[in-house]
């Protein structure tokens, strides 16, 4: 055994005191000491085992330690594992031209990057380099882009959302040029409605709103509007083809970019390639990331043929923006899920979670809603059905919970803290698993609720 492994191996929980004052952490949900993974289940320190239904920030798409993307990985790391995004090389090429078969026509121009808040950037300068003259930027409420100065004004951990002001909004000098709108929360939506379940009305006024703020409340054009197709981090928000439609006509009625970000949803989680592959409404740029890379670090932009792209001038350049390892594996990731029919067991496990989380909320109190799309699922906890009243505490306790019963939930949701826990595992999850999910999450119901 390598030395450095050894000393990882031999590392004992009292280990971290000596250790844990070294180490210095931005962000991210506290959990457990985790060690090890294999396919769905990862493995602590101390050998404790957890189903994860987070895919460690939906990151592994075929689960821990893949075979086939190990053997993979393996061979390509006796060739190379870096070369500058100035050197041309063989894995790059073939990725991007899968990449452009697998998402709708016209998407047919690949740029690699590194990080998810990167991404977007380079996104805003591709519209910018299409729309020199103007300068804003429109994003959604509770939208999540990343925590770059940029980025930064286009996510709500920048806003009062929350209840306080986090981190992000010490960056707010430098991140200027956003303009946030409402988003369709039909659950919960930003104004009031006379039939609070019509999506319709909901939609209606939140394209209302938009349209009203390219108008009125935008000195000069609007360069781009950047969005999730669904929202994520804001609560697992699936948002309907009618208000997306609506997004992309406003946008071509007023000459705007229309920039989705896909970080989250992209490469199978909702069942198909990408949200636009399923809606049939396209974006003008698509940025993809986390699972792209099977678990390795690896982003991109792929943009409409009807842009002009960037130039090898420099705008965009990133020191590992070409990582061979990265690129090989989500080349064999992609063929995985086509092999194996994946997007397939994505749409059937999905469907038959949801049917069973539905039958759940008829019977508890505690569950207000339920937003299922694929594996992109997410639980609302409230106090009362009646009135909605948020439980923050309570979703907290299920995850805390949860991990006491061998299972990682995430959370997320804007608000005085975060109501919405999310089910989201490996695409690799079959229907027996999925029964494991499902008494795992009723029996830490049973004890936080009862």
């Amino acid at each position: 055994m390598d030395s450095i492994i050894k000393k990882i191996t031999n590392f004992k929980k009292e280990d971290i005191a000596e250790y844990d004052k070294f180490l210095m952490l931005g962000g991210g949900t506290p959990g457990v000491n985790l060690f090890r993974g294999e396919n769905i289940y990862a493995y602590d320190i101390d050998g404790n085992k957890y189903l994860d239904c987070t895919s460690q920030s939906w990151a592994l798409h075929l689960g821990y330690c893949h075979p086939d993307i190990n053997a993979a990985v393996k061979e390509q790391l006796e060739y190379a594992i870096h070369f500058h995004s100035g050197f041309y090389t063989v894995p790059r090429y073939l990725l991007a031209k899968k990449i452009t078969e697998i998402f709708p026509k016209k998407f047919n121009r690949v740029m690699f990057t590194v990080g998810g808040g990167a991404t977007i950037e380079a996104a805003l300068k591709v519209a910018i380099i299409n729309k020199p003259d103007a300068h804003n930027f429109i994003s959604l409420f509770g939208a999540y882009h990343g925590t770059s100065f940029m980025t930064t004004g286009a996510s709500h951990t920048g806003t009062f959302a929350s209840g306080k002001y986090l981190g992000g909004s010490s960056l707010g000098h430098h991140c200027q040029n956003f303009i946030r709108v409402p988003a369709p929360y039909y659950y919960r939506p930003y104004f009031e409605v006379e039939n609070q379940d019509d999506k319709e009305e909901v939609d209606r006024k939140c394209l209302d709103a938009l349209e009203m703020q390219i108008r009125y409340g935008s000195t000069g054009p609007v360069c781009a509007l950047v969005m999730e197709p669904l929202q994520a981090s804001g609560g697992q928000i699936i948002f309907s083809k009618n208000y997306l439609s609506g997004v992309r006509e406003l946008c071509n009625k007023y000459n705007i970019i229309l920039i989705w970000d896909c970080i989250q949803t992209a490469f199978g989680r909702l069942g198909y390639w990408s949200a636009s592959n399923y809606y049939g409404v396209s974006p003008d740029i698509m940025v993809l990331g986390k699972s792209m890379g099977a678990g390795f670090p690896l982003n991109a932009i792929v943009i409409s043929d009807d842009l002009k792209g960037v130039e090898m001038n420099g705008i965009d350049l990133h020191t590992f923006g070409n990582n061979q390892v990265a690129q090989v594996a989500a080349l064999k990731q992609i063929e995985v899920i086509e092999r194996d029919n994946i997007l397939e067991n994505v749409r059937k496990v999905g469907e038959y979670l949801k049917d069973n989380l539905k039958e759940l909320q008829k019977k508890w109190e505690c569950i207000g809603d339920i937003r299922a799309f694929g594996f992109h699922i997410g639980i609302e906890f409230v106090k009362n059905k009646k009135t909605r009243e948020q439980d923050y505490a309570g979703c907290t306790a299920m995850r805390d919970r949860g991990i006491k019963n061998g299972i990682l939930f995430g959370v997320g949701g804007t608000g005085r803290g975060k109501c919405v826990l999310k089910i989201k595992p490996p695409l690799i999850t079959t229907k027996v698993q999925a029964d494991e999910i499902l008494e795992k999450f009723v029996k830490t119901l049973n004890e936080v609720f009862n």
